[in-house]
């Protein structure tokens, strides 16, 4: 890791926090605004994919307008071009031959990930207590409902992008978990697709709709939050294996393994509730992550958390409502990616436009997703040091 202070901009880069295939995470001082910042740099093509510039633009406008406690706060992203002649001082600067910089300065986080936290508690035996793991996902689940109410995906949820606040430690002791990286799955998936029909992800946590590449929606994310309460009560993801493409595989056709049957210490009403969130089809998974948390709390015979409460249940009415007007309103294939909804109620696309599908054929009718020809599971670079090393530092800014 590198320590040597490096100036960019107004900011003084100190210590390089981690990389991946595709951002590079920097702890920088703001020296106008006196405080710490950290500067994610993105490492995208952007010479292959001429709409990035208005793309990132858009997505990060989206991303900064997130308003909530455990989401991290976005304080501002610049897109800048070098002149000829002018030298490009980032931190990445010489591998790309691209003269574009793109990058976002958000709030710094002190603390580890939740990565980090599993790697040193549950991997190791050590399952966390019942009341601790909903006390843990009742925040997380609180800050991704409420971006799913505003719009937006997260596409890559896992414990990497979850930051852990030691500053913050009076509801949960490991720290207040913080979600990071929303919308960088799409923005940096649909960049790469222009030159190497690449889709980004992780494949310990990815869903069947995202191997596929299929529509995905708010219940995409609830799959991944699944696969987390999976690894954290049992101590290892309900998918494993050496390869890559045989873990995807795992996720389109094999069922998990109840989770009793590997923690007997659990009770066998959890582990329906995590089969649940783990369902092929979309809309067998709960309806949002509150929803699950307060499952599982339930199933453990503990109180629902007061803040789970009113999204505990949906009425019977607005259910009846809701699938009305699913089948009375399918998608519109030309509509822009940046006005369909990223809830429940509308099943937003990923990456690039594929058009032509509508929201009967996104929402799966079929329990377990067709294997085809074009069905070939997705390459996904990035995820490889997590399987070696799923406590490494560098699992903090991968994405």
């Amino acid at each position: 890791m590198s320590t040597s202070a490096r100036r960019f901009g107004k900011y003084e880069l100190q210590e390089r926090l981690g990389r991946g295939g595709m951002a590079e995470v920097w702890k920088a001082f703001d020296t106008q605004l006196r405080r710490y910042v950290a500067i994610k740099f993105l490492h995208a093509d952007f010479q292959a994919d001429p709409d990035f510039v208005s793309r990132f633009t858009r997505e990060a406008q989206t991303i900064a307008a997130l308003r909530h406690p455990n989401i991290v706060q976005i304080y501002d992203f610049y897109i800048s071009e070098s002149n000829e002649g002018e030298k490009n001082t980032s931190p990445n600067a010489g591998t790309t031959e691209s003269s574009v910089v793109a990058y976002m300065v958000m709030e710094y986080i002190q603390g580890e990930t939740l990565a980090h936290y599993i790697h040193n508690t549950s991997h190791k035996g050590d399952i966390p207590a019942a009341d601790v793991v909903v006390r843990l996902f009742t925040p997380i689940s609180l800050g991704l409902d409420y971006a799913h109410r505003q719009g937006t995906i997260h596409r890559d949820i896992k414990p990497a992008n979850i930051l852990l606040d030691q500053r913050n430690t009076s509801r949960n002791a490991m720290g207040e978990p913080i979600l990071s990286d929303f919308g960088l799955a799409k923005l940096l998936n649909a960049a790469s697709q222009t030159a190497t029909g690449t889709v980004f992800g992780t494949p310990l946590y990815i869903s069947p709709e995202q191997v596929q590449n299929r529509p995905v929606s708010n219940r995409t994310d609830i799959y991944a939050v699944g696969v987390m309460l999976y690894e954290i009560l049992t101590g290892a993801p309900p998918f494993h294996g050496d390869s890559l493409t045989g873990i995807m595989m795992q996720h389109l056709t094999e069922q998990p393994v109840p989770a009793h049957k590997i923690n007997p210490h659990l009770p066998p009403a959890v582990s329906a509730v995590l089969l649940k969130s783990l369902a092929k089809n979309p809309q067998d998974r709960y309806p949002s992550a509150a929803a699950l948390t307060a499952a599982i709390a339930k199933a453990f015979d503990l109180p629902v958390p007061q803040e789970l409460r009113s999204a505990d249940t949906m009425d019977d009415s607005e259910r009846a409502s809701e699938q009305t007007q699913r089948a009375q309103s399918p998608l519109n294939a030309g509509s822009s990616p940046a006005t369909q909804v990223a809830t429940d109620q509308q099943v937003a696309r990923a990456g690039s436009d594929k058009g032509g599908a509508t929201a009967d054929e996104a929402l799966f009718p079929n329990t377990v997703p067709p294997v085809g020809a074009s069905s070939s599971p997705v390459n996904l670079p990035d995820s490889d040091a997590q399987l070696e090393v799923p406590g490494d530092t560098e699992d903090r800014t991968m994405l």
